[in-house]
């Protein structure tokens, strides 16, 4: 008796683990570049937005990633994207008060990296953002500005 109910837990544990399928991440692909949503928040107050995104390269060799700060932003129903108050790319961070027009990264293939974007002035009544604006330097063609709208 009490093997029957072993076999039977073990039969229900593996079909049960099974059943259970790994949820796919929801990525967009941009210049030889995979892009995927982390987290999307609004603060407490509802005054400040923050949006996290991984960015992997697809290249076989480490790339240089140019992204043009000012022209990068999240939307909030319009067209201008608002400008960000802090910006961080891995280690590399960009404050609004820097004015640097553009934040250079070296991306290796297949090891994210984690983008974070905050902005300041977002109202509550919009709600979480739902749309970024990425504005980066194609690969291929230098000083080619390449402008793309993921869905967060």
């Amino acid at each position: 008796m009490n093997r029957f109910f072993l076999v039977l837990a073990i039969t229900i544990g593996v079909n049960c683990s099974f059943a259970q399928e790994k949820q796919e991440r929801k990525s967009t692909d941009i210049n030889e570049i995979e892009v995927w949503t982390k987290s999307v928040q609004v603060s407490a107050k509802g005054d400040t937005a923050t949006v996290e995104l991984y960015l992997q390269s697809y290249l076989k060799n480490p790339r240089e990633f140019k992204l043009n700060t000012f022209s990068t932003g999240l939307l909030s129903g319009s067209e201008k994207p608002l400008w960000y108050h802090t910006m961080q790319l891995g280690k590399v961070r960009v404050h609004i008060d820097d004015r640097q027009n553009y934040l250079h990264y070296l991306l290796t293939r297949n090891e994210p990296v984690l983008l974070t974007i905050k902005t300041g002035g977002w109202k509550k009544q919009w709600g979480k953002p739902k749309q970024l604006k990425l504005a980066i330097e194609d690969f291929e063609e230098q000083g080619k500005i390449l402008e793309y709208t993921i869905e967060l």
